[in-house]
Order: C-alpha cells, then structure tokens, then sequence
C-alpha cells in the first residue's frame, strides 16, 4: 500500500469512475485499474464493485476508503505546516521610524520577537517625507511618525492610524537640583544648559520658549542625548515617550519631568501602511505591540 493507491481510491469514491479519476489524477485508466487491483489483493478484500451507476464501494470499501481520507487529509494537514514553517524561516518585516520613535520601535521589538523570534526585522531610521515614501513605494510594511492630519489626509495612496499624542517633558540626570520638581515650566530653565531634538517640533519649541538657553547640543540621535544627559552636558526638551521603558530611566540615572505651559502645533504620533498593499499578519502584531508600549 501505498499513498499513490491511497489518492486512487478517493477519487474513484468521488467520482464512481476509474476513467474520471485518471482524467483528475492525469493517469490512465489502466494503470488506476491495476494499482487498485493489486491493493485488493494485498488486502484480501474487495473495495469497489462494478455496476450501472458506476464503481461503488464495498461495505468494507467504504471503511477503507474513510481511513484513506482520514491519512490524506492527516497529509494536507503535515504539508499546510510545513509550508508555514517555511514561510516563516523567510519571513521578515521592514519598518521605517522617525528618530523620536526609535526607542518605543526598539521596546515593541523586543515583545515581538519573544513571540516571533524567527522573524527578521529591519528597522530604518529616516525623515517624516522619507517613511511616508517608503509606505507608498512598498519599500518598508509600517512606519512610524510624528505628523499633522492634514498632512497625511493628502496622501491617497496610504492608510494611517492614531498612536496618541507625546507630552513634552525635560530628561534629567540623577545629579540633577530639578529632580524634585513635580513639574517645570519654561521660565524654571531660564539658566538652564539645554540639549534638544534636532527635529520641526523640537526647533519649534527651543525657538517660541527657550530663545534665550544655551543649546549644547542639537542632535536627532536619541542614544546621543540619553548619554549626553548621563554625561550632565545639559538637560534635554524630549517628549515623554522617548526614554518610557529605558533602563537608565529604570535605574534611577534618567529622570523625566514634565514640562508645563508649552504648547505644541497639532501633531500626533501615528503608524502608516500601504493603501494598496495589504498589511502583513506580522506587521498588525508588530503594531499591537507598539501600542501595548503606549498604554
């Protein structure tokens, strides 16, 4: 026995034809004749009879030919696995981020690769322009940003999504006078050495509120200003999510504080993918694990 004579007879049931189920099989009738032939006399037993409506099955036929579909779809079931096996040993997933987003990109990471430690991902770290044409140019499956609504309300090709809004906030040191603060506000920083995101939001509040600082350091590396910040360069304006999960913050050499009496322009973070393109089973977990660092 065989799983070829195993396929024979399932179609032979289906179709109650030996020629219709070479047709399907693409063998020829002879040989399907031959082979279930050989299976009755190897089992001592005959499986179909002949007659006006065709080839029908025994009663003892019909228990072979159930125990045939039952191995048969045992088979499907084994080959469906191993094709998913292997689509996940190639599997990957591209995301782009703006710098303020790289460390709650890298935090989802980490929990989904517990889940998915197969996956490869590859992040890229780019401009506000540069991850919405990477979305529409299918260059990466999700990106990341901050952004007006009316900004990305005028890209037909896109499909975003809402992951809150950040407050700003100050990043302190641990030898820092301001970490007992419940909060700040600007005129509290007035002699403060300040270190600041190199981006639109953080340019634009360095210029409406800190006019006057002394700016150490412009940079839209987030690692640079968290070991800036260790290293007492100065205080940094970041947004509250930038450093939530890190573990200096964890280990009490970070403190944040937040920043009152600053008001921002309209901009929210999101996440955006492709309108056309459909969005990847491991792209929606990824996403849920970029707002499970949100909540």
């Amino acid at each position: 026995m065989n799983l070829e004579q195993l396929h024979y007879l399932v179609e032979i049931a289906k179709h109650r034809s030996i020629t219709n189920a070479a047709e399907k099989l693409f063998v020829s009738p002879p040989a399907i004749s031959k082979s279930i032939s050989n299976l009755e006399k190897e089992l001592g037993l005959i499986i179909f009879r002949r007659s006006k409506t065709g080839m029908v099955p025994t009663q003892q036929g019909k228990t072979v030919i159930k125990k045939a579909y039952e191995v048969i779809k045992k088979l499907n079931e084994f080959q469906e696995e191993a094709k998913f096996q292997e689509i996940l040993a190639k599997a990957e997933l591209k995301i782009s981020c703006t710098p303020i987003l790289a460390y709650p990109t890298f935090y989802s990471l980490l929990e989904f690769q517990k889940e998915f430690p197969e996956v490869r991902v590859e992040i890229q770290e780019k401009e506000i322009s540069e991850v919405i044409n990477d979305v529409k140019m299918e260059i990466c499956d999700i990106g990341f940003l901050p952004s007006k609504q009316t900004y990305l309300d005028k890209e037909l090709d896109i499909v975003y999504g809402d992951l809150g809004k950040g407050s700003p906030c100050i990043c302190v040191g641990k030898n820092s006078h301001l970490i007992s603060k419940d909060f700040v506000t600007p005129e509290d920083l007035i002699n403060e050495r300040l270190i600041a995101y190199n981006g639109k939001i953080g340019k634009y509040i360095m210029t409406e509120y800190f006019p006057y600082n002394e700016v150490v350091l412009y940079t839209n590396n987030i690692d640079i200003i968290r070991k800036s910040i260790i290293e007492e360069l100065g205080i940094a304006i970041i947004f509250d999510f930038a450093f939530k999960k890190d573990a200096d913050l964890l280990k009490g050499n970070l403190f944040i504080i937040p920043l009152k009496s600053v008001k921002l322009p309209d901009s929210k973070l999101w996440y955006i993918h492709s309108y056309i393109k459909p969005i990847s089973d491991h792209a929606i977990r990824f996403l849920e694990c970029v707002k499970n660092y949100w909540q």
